[in-house]
């Protein structure tokens, strides 16, 4: 302990902002926190340890409250800074990040951490924001990836174990893969281990591998992937997700955790039905890993759209505002204090990114849209991460009692933090899907206190929670959001958020004088048994403060209706003497209450003077609770016109919306030009730069079904991703037998559609729901054939590889494995010949170039196999003057491919974050879109399928103030009106905010860059 004099010095020569900053430290140090002797740590830093009940983060507790983001998701990255302001905003510590080995390694012995691949910069927005890190670098991630983001290099490596059963040799460690994983895993683990906590950067844990399960080989491989962090410098805990409480992989990791997904992730299909809470999370954890906190490394933060099936609004009825309080609390509840909401931002699954079952958008129903706009989502996370930063008792409770019987169809849970006797009561329906409205009393310190409990919802009754200085919160039915100190008054934050009564009750020596200021006019009675002042209230608009005055000091209690309290902020001053200044963990201080704006991204004190940015959606009045030396605010740069503090200390002003006029083109109007994109069906067609498809062996543990002697599989000719463009030739004279029908057994994951032409013939589609290979054969007539050589062009998808530990059912060969069960012609025949007269030879083309692709700014998933593609007609800087004039709704003649170009400008104002979007007609049909955006392949619409008709583009790839290339290529299956056309597509904006992050700009290198000088 400091000495008194010394102490009261310091004191003195601090403001009170910073005097409020030092306490707020002093309080939360070491110093002041009870002796824990027995912390765990890795033994290579004490700076990130834990005991059975939290982490702690250089000596403190810690309560992660993490969000999911992908850097990759999101290829504008000047707008990661915008996730993750908004991420600490909403009271967020902590960000869980995937890297893509896929992106990051597209072929052997080559890297790429540039543009979407970095790290260093997610980092870096990390820590300027105040948050730690979660690195999940794989190398598998699973995250609804191609592969789950194991390169197509890698999926073709030889070998075979029957023990590894979905994934060969994969995910083990055989030294193929191991020796494949070496070049990703050093560079990237050395790049997490230099932003180490401990090197002054975010990261807190280094996970190792993704959902992996226990078996020969697999063990030996996580072992294999933590002695390689260790000899790369790691020195954090490293930790396992389990899928589920399976007891996979306990040893081996510092930290091992469990996935859980309670609302499922297919249970969008029927909003309406919520599945049963497990009941076991706290008895397993206690059984398995007892000495460590309980870590839930992904929580249903969402679940993401289905091709063909759920949408993001079905999936956001599911996983509404009230099945957060439900699932969250219930894991707290558990005893949980560590939990990564998947997703936070799902982003976008821009070109060849997801796996056959996921679609272009990866919003993932998550606490914000996939245009960065805030949900209702995002408003009750924050209102939980607040109560979690602001009291932080819950991180060290035992559990006192659960109880499913005395209240019929509610389980109770009482907690107890067992140094300070803070009591967390929670009750939720046993049933959590029942509607009931239940009224029950609960003895809590000693009083039979009333309770209401709304169908689909959870409460937290608080009981002996420290408030401040003098603040003593005795118990309170209604939520708490925070409590601060200012200008020596203790301030404690609460809401409503049903059409209930409220109760607290707040602990004095004697009577206190009362004074309420705002709507709500609430009952209240002093106890002088308990000496507490009883308040009793219900929902009412606004903010109403009520001071309460003892022994000379005043308490005030701020009560909020819900959406007000939606709309509380409170930003973080960064700290001093740290390095890491922005952590509200480590040095940072809150003290001031914002209420009114969308968003306040943060602050800084300079003197009196008071500086917040944020963003407003509409005129907003907003209401800040300040220390008296605050004189002057300042909005985004701009100063305020402050009112008359009110009676309690609080000052107004009223705030200026988005001011602005957007005008945005109408694409139908725009100058389109048409090429057609298929030249391969025609005779003539030159063949030469396609790849021979020669090869007679493969790695593949898949064999052919029939047709001989070729593997015609997409991965041996590097080819992973994207459409894929087969041309067979076969010979036809007088002397032979013409063949009756082209079979052939196609595969190219669920969803995958094929067009087969005979001499530019159509011969037709190819298309089963949700099939991964689809066997046709398609008639032939004498007509279609030539003496001499006649070629058979198929065009197919390759939607991607699937997950591990899939199954692909039904298809000729019987059950697959996943990862690497192969894309492309499994089987080939020209029926009515025998084997003397079947094919001659084939050829194939995907991206150009293939592993060896030119574009390494959009990388190797950006592109497919079109003509278009590989020509670059996509590409902005392409003079496409010499083309047709036709837009893509007037469309194709008949079913084929073709592509689409225009230009347009933007002309968006400076200081105003505008979302923007590309809507296509939800009209079916039979064709298949692809959205090019300057280059970038931003959406893939299916329109017989769907779901997906709307596809976000972030502003940088969208260029927001000059000239923007768009091209979409139209493959139609079907020769119907509706099968060869687009009926409409739209420039829309979803909504305008004053404030933002700034300009953000994408490197879009165009045709004379990649294609020119070719």
């Amino acid at each position: 302990m400091w000495p008194l004099s010394l102490s009261l010095w310091c004191l003195c020569a601090l403001s009170l902002v910073q005097v409020h900053a030092f306490a707020y430290t002093l309080l939360d140090s070491p110093l002041f926190q009870r002796d824990h002797p027995l912390i765990n740590n890795t033994g290579l830093t004490d700076q990130v340890g834990w005991d059975k009940y939290s982490f702690f983060i250089r000596g403190k507790r810690v309560f992660i409250q993490s969000g999911e983001f992908h850097g990759f998701r999101l290829p504008s990255q000047t707008l990661w800074t915008d996730i993750m302001q908004k991420a600490k905003a909403a009271g967020l510590n902590t960000i869980s990040i995937y890297s893509h080995w896929g992106l990051i390694n597209p072929k052997a012995g080559e890297l790429d951490f540039e543009g979407p691949n970095a790290l260093q910069p997610l980092f870096d927005a990390a820590k300027e924001a105040g948050l730690f890190i979660i690195a999940r670098p794989g190398p598998y991630i699973n995250s609804e990836t191609t592969a789950g983001g194991i390169p197509g290099h890698v999926l073709t490596l030889p070998g075979d174990t029957p023990w590894n059963l979905y994934n060969g040799i994969l995910r083990s460690n055989q030294t193929n893969y191991h020796d494949a994983w070496q070049d990703y895993i050093n560079a990237i683990v050395s790049t997490i281990a230099d932003n180490q906590i401990t090197k002054g950067g975010p990261v807190i844990m280094l996970q190792l591998d993704n959902e992996y399960y226990n078996g020969p080989g697999q063990n030996e491989y996580i072992e294999q992937l933590k002695d390689a962090a260790r000899r790369l410098g790691i020195v954090v805990p490293t930790s396992h997700n389990d899928a589920g409480l399976f007891q996979n992989l306990l040893d081996i990791p510092d930290i091992y955790g469990f996935d859980a997904y309670p609302l499922t992730l297919s249970g969008c299909t029927t909003p309406e039905v919520w599945r049963d809470l497990p009941t076991n999370w706290r008895s397993y954890h206690e059984q398995v890993t007892p000495e460590i906190p309980l870590l839930i490394p992904e929580y249903q933060g969402g679940a993401f759209q289905h091709r063909g099936g759920q949408t993001n609004e079905m999936c956001r009825k599911l996983t509404n505002t009230n099945s957060q309080r439900v699932l969250n609390h219930a894991m707290w509840a558990s005893g949980s204090t560590g939990m990564d909401f998947y997703m936070f931002f799902g982003g976008t699954n821009w070109g060849q990114i997801p796996y056959p079952e996921a679609d272009t958008s990866y919003e993932w129903a998550a606490a914000m849209f996939e245009s960065r706009e805030l949900s209702e989502k995002y408003y009750e996370l924050k209102l939980q991460s607040m109560f979690l930063r602001s009291f932080p008792d819950l991180r060290m409770t035992d559990l006192i009692e659960e109880d499913s019987t005395t209240v019929p169809g509610v389980t109770l849970t009482f907690l107890k933090n067992p140094d300070t006797g803070a009591e967390f009561h929670f009750a939720r329906h046993t049933t959590i899907g029942s509607w009931d409205i239940i009224k029950f009393t609960r003895e809590i310190a000693g009083v039979e206190v009333p309770h209401l409990l709304p169908g689909r919802d959870s409460i937290i009754t608080t009981a002996n929670i420290p408030c401040g200085g003098r603040c003593k919160l005795a118990y309170s039915t209604a939520s708490l959001f925070s409590h601060l100190t200012v200008d020596g008054k203790d301030v404690l934050v609460a809401y409503a958020f049903n059409d209930t009564t409220y109760e607290m009750a707040f602990g004095f020596n004697s009577e206190p004088q009362v004074k309420i200021s705002g709507a709500n006019h609430p009952e209240m009675h002093f106890d002088q048994k308990r000496k507490h002042l009883v308040i009793s209230f219900t929902e009412a608009p606004g903010l109403t403060a009520i001071t309460m005055t003892s022994d000379g000091a005043d308490t005030i209690l701020l009560l909020a209706d819900y959406p007000t309290a939606t709309r509380l902020w409170m930003p973080s001053i960064a700290g001093t003497g740290s390095d890491h200044p922005e952590y509200v963990d480590i040095s940072a201080t809150t003290p001031f209450l914002v209420s009114g704006p969308y968003l306040v991204r943060n602050a800084t004190v300079d003197g009196e003077t008071l500086s917040l940015w944020g963003d407003l959606n509409n005129d907003t009045d907003i209401t800040l609770l300040a220390p008296q030396d605050v004189r002057n605010v300042n909005w985004n740069g701009q100063a305020l016109t402050l009112s008359t503090p009110t009676e309690w200390g609080a000052l107004t002003a009223s705030l200026t919306g988005p001011r602005a006029t957007v005008d945005l083109p109408t694409l139908g109007s725009l100058d389109w030009r048409f090429a057609d994109s298929l030249p391969e069906i025609s005779a003539s067609f030159d063949n030469s730069s396609m790849t021979p498809a020669n090869h007679t062996y493969t790695t593949s543990k898949f064999p052919s079904y029939y047709g001989k002697p070729w593997i015609l599989y997409a991965d041996d000719y590097g080819y992973h991703a994207g459409n894929l463009v087969w041309r067979g030739s076969f010979e036809h004279g007088d002397n032979m037998t013409a063949p009756t029908a082209v079979n052939v057994s196609i595969s190219g994951g669920a969803h995958f559609a094929a067009s087969v032409w005979l001499n530019g013939h159509y011969l037709g589609p190819s298309f089963i729901p949700n099939s991964p290979t689809n066997n046709e054969s398609f008639p032939v007539s004498e007509d279609m054939l030539v003496d001499g050589t006649n070629h058979v062009t198929v065009l197919q998808d390759h939607m991607g590889h699937n997950l591990a530990g899939e199954i692909v059912c039904c298809t000729p060969g019987g059950r697959q494995r996943d990862l690497q069960s192969p894309k492309g012609l499994q089987g080939y025949f020209l029926v009515g010949r025998d084997e003397a007269e079947q094919f001659t030879g084939w050829k194939v083309v995907g991206n150009l170039g293939g592993e060896d692709f030119p574009d390494k700014t959009r990388k190797i998933l950006n592109e497919g196999g079109l003509f278009g593609e590989r020509a670059g007609w996509h590409l902005p800087g392409f003079d496409h003057t010499q083309w047709e004039k036709r837009t893509p709704m007037e469309g194709l003649t008949k079913p084929g491919v073709g592509f689409f170009r225009a230009t347009f400008n933007l002309n968006i104002p400076d200081g105003f974050d505008v979302p923007l979007k590309f809507v296509f007609s939800s009209d079916q049909g039979h064709y298949r879109a692809q959205l090019y955006i300057n280059g970038w392949m931003m959406g893939k619409r299916i329109a017989d399928l769907g779901p997906q008709t709307a596809f976000v583009v972030q502003e940088g790839i969208l260029n927001y103030r000059g000239e923007n290339t768009i091209a979409v290529s139209l493959w139609a299956l079907e020769d119907q009106p509706e099968d060869l056309r687009i009926p409409s597509l739209e420039l829309v904006m979803s909504g305008i905010y004053s404030g933002g992050v700034g300009h953000a700009s994408v490197h879009s290198p165009t045709w004379q860059d990649l294609r020119g000088s070719k």
